[in-house]
């Protein structure tokens, strides 16, 4: 008899954000499995809607817990990994959901022994309320995707690793992913005993992902749109689009719930999609890696991406560039720091001109309808899945 109650755990945090979560846990919930498991867990203080909305919930399936405590993102990530009972787990956000083609992914994966499979990004719903600088509110309630071939591929992620640290741990695309992709269940708890928990610093998909390609010497990514991410107007990417997602490290309403929180002299001293994720890797390679990948990292190209994007704190970002050059941390000359900066301006150009080849709003993607929220979009996502033949051919032509 499997040790495992479920196949596969789908894992939801959460915090104040009930109009985005009850539509996530529903869309999650609709999918007909008895071999799926939602994992909720909850430490809002605004009301107890959620909490109400859950109880009414007649399905075993659902395990939902409210915390009373507020805690920071990293603790209700790990509490919430914590009470998961599948073979697989997938980490999602409030405001996201997948496919109900994810059941039939984790059982090639467990027919394959595949320890980490993720997907790429292909499918993407905007909420109604999310806004860009750029384009306001052209996004809303769309729900995209863009074009997949149902490719897998076996990657080893030594190599992943190498070029994230040179990237200064800028995001997690060349690594396995537990936030919106499948990592069996042993693995995490190997990960668990390794570092004493799964998440560290103020990321915990960029700590997850670290962490993962420390311990496992390969993972597979399937070009096949499994999971869908969403973007809200309330959420950490919302924020980033109005370029609000900034500030100081100790006033953030992201950063106050941390604890004796522990920030690094040579990062720079404030809060920032930039120096969150640097945070994160940092903390997690301190733990897990060895002196040499430590030493892989390039704070230089954090200093230039910093300087870049955040000229309004230049003084931090100055300050941990001393700070960091007096304990002689490798590849921090002048001309280094010149060359990341140009870098950093050689792709926002590139950016901006692949962006005018395609000017539209949907980029090229095919857009499957306009609705109010991701349950609907999950709906939607499905119904243009099911008349797919990518995943037939990749799931059983393996």
């Amino acid at each position: 008899m499997s040790k495992n109650k479920y196949l596969l755990s789908i894992v939801v945090p959460t915090h104040n954000r009930s109009q985005y979560a009850i539509a996530c846990v529903q869309s999650l919930l609709e999918i007909p499995s008895e071999q799926l498991q939602v994992v909720v867990h909850d430490t809002s203080t605004d009301s107890a809607r959620l909490a109400q909305w859950a109880a009414s919930q007649n399905d075993s399936r659902l395990r939902y817990v409210h915390w009373h405590e507020r805690l920071s993102m990293t603790d209700n990530h790990e509490r919430a990994l914590s009470l998961a009972e599948g073979e697989y787990v997938c980490l999602i956000g409030d405001d996201d959901s997948v496919s109900a083609q994810i059941i039939r992914v984790a059982e090639f994966a467990s027919r394959k022994g595949i320890n980490c499979l993720t997907p790429q990004v292909k499918a993407m719903y905007s909420w109604p309320d999310f806004r860009t600088r750029l384009l306001g509110s052209a996004h809303a309630g769309r729900l995209y995707l863009d074009s997949f071939d149902g490719t897998l591929q076996r990657l080893d992620t030594s190599t992943g690793l190498a070029s994230t640290l040179a990237a200064a741990c800028q995001g997690t695309d060349a690594l396995p992913k537990l936030y919106h992709g499948l990592v069996r269940r042993d693995i995490l708890d190997q990960l668990r005993m390794k570092q004493g928990r799964v998440f560290l610093g103020t990321s915990p998909d960029m700590s997850a992902a670290i962490g993962l390609a420390l311990i496992c010497k390969e993972y597979y990514l399937v070009d096949l749109p499994f999971t869908m991410p969403g973007a809200s107007g309330g959420s950490n990417t919302g924020r980033s689009a109005v370029n609000k997602h900034k500030g100081d490290l100790s006033k953030d309403a992201h950063m106050q719930p941390f604890k004796d929180l522990q920030w690094p002299a040579v990062l720079p001293r404030f809060f920032s999609v930039e120096t969150v994720w640097a945070h994160a890797a940092w903390e997690t390679l301190n733990v897990s890696a060895s002196l040499e990948q430590r030493r892989e990292f390039s704070l230089s190209r954090l200093y230039a991406l910093c300087l870049f994007k955040h000229w309004d704190y230049r003084k931090e970002t100055f300050v941990a560039i001393k700070l960091a050059r007096e304990k002689s941390f490798p590849g921090l000359s002048g001309w280094n720091l010149f060359l990341d900066y140009l870098a950093c301006v050689s792709n926002f150009i590139v950016s901006k001109a692949r962006r005018l080849c395609k000017p539209n709003v949907s980029n090229g993607r095919e857009v499957l309808g306009v609705v109010e929220d991701v349950c609907v979009a999950r709906r939607l996502l499905d119904e243009r899945l099911g008349k797919s033949e990518q995943f037939d051919r990749s799931l059983e032509g393996a």
